[in-house]
Formats: structure tokens, sequence, C-alpha cells
């Protein structure tokens, strides 16, 4: 029995032994995760902190040029309103010499009127006969007055 029991001693030990093992191994293998997990972690970090100084620094360099940018912008809307107002007065301004036109034409309509008839009735043809038979008359008359220049 004594052999037994010096067995199940061995057994024993030997399990226990076989449990430190594994435990061992079980624990470098924890600290070598926990390592690479460190290590990813780190270069997050480092990842994190160069894009929040990525931003920062874009911030800073868009940050005046959207203001001068937005400036600008308010500029011309204020410039655009104020050609607007004045394209509105030049409108009314339009209308009412088309009205004084009108007004002008319908006070005067009937002596327009008149006036284009008389100017039909004008009888070119005996204008132009009357001037005609004018420098028959006068082209003697005025051959003989050079001749005493």
């Amino acid at each position: 029995m004594k052999e037994n029991s010096n067995e199940t001693e061995n057994v024993v030990v030997n399990n226990e032994q076989t449990d430190v093992v594994g435990a061992t191994d079980a624990v470098s293998e924890l600290i070598k995760l926990t390592k690479k997990q460190l290590f990813f972690q780190r270069i997050l970090a480092i990842s994190m902190v160069g894009i929040l100084v990525a931003i920062v620094v874009a911030a800073f360099v868009m940050i005046p040029k959207v203001t001068i940018t937005l400036n600008h912008i308010n500029s011309v809307a204020v410039k655009a309103e104020e050609s607007l107002a004045k394209v509105d007065s030049m409108t009314e301004d339009i209308s009412g010499s088309a009205k004084g036109f009108d007004r002008l034409m319908d006070d005067n309509a009937q002596q327009l009127t008149e006036a284009v008839t008389k100017i039909s009735e004008i009888d070119f043809d005996g204008l132009n006969q009357a001037i005609k038979d004018l420098q028959d008359a006068i082209g003697p008359m005025a051959n003989f007055m050079n001749r005493f220049r």
C-alpha cells in the first residue's frame, strides 16, 4: 500500500506540476497578448494625436480664410441689394416716362394727324417745277451781275 500511496502522491505532484506549467504558459501568453494590445493602443493614440493636430492646424489656417470669404460675400450681397433697389427705381422711372409719352401722344394725336395729312398733301412735283422756273428766271440776271465783280 505504501507503493500505492507513493504513486498517488507522484500523480498528484505531477498533476500539480502540469497545472503550474499550464498556468505559466497561460500567463506568458496573456503577457504577450497584453503587450500586443499595448503596442496597438499606443499606435492608435499616436494616430489620434496626429489627426487632432492636423484638424487644429487646418482650423487655424481655414478659419481666417473662411472669415474673409464670408465678409466678401456679405459686401457683395449688400451691393447686389443696392443695385436691385436702383434697378427698381429705374424701372419705375421708365414706366413713368412711358406713361408720360403715352399722355403726350394722346394730347397731340390730333395735331400730329393734321401735320402728317398736310405734309402728305404737299405737291412736291409742283414745288420742284417752281424751283426750276425760279432758277431759269434768275439765272441770266445772276450771270449779268457776276460780270461786274
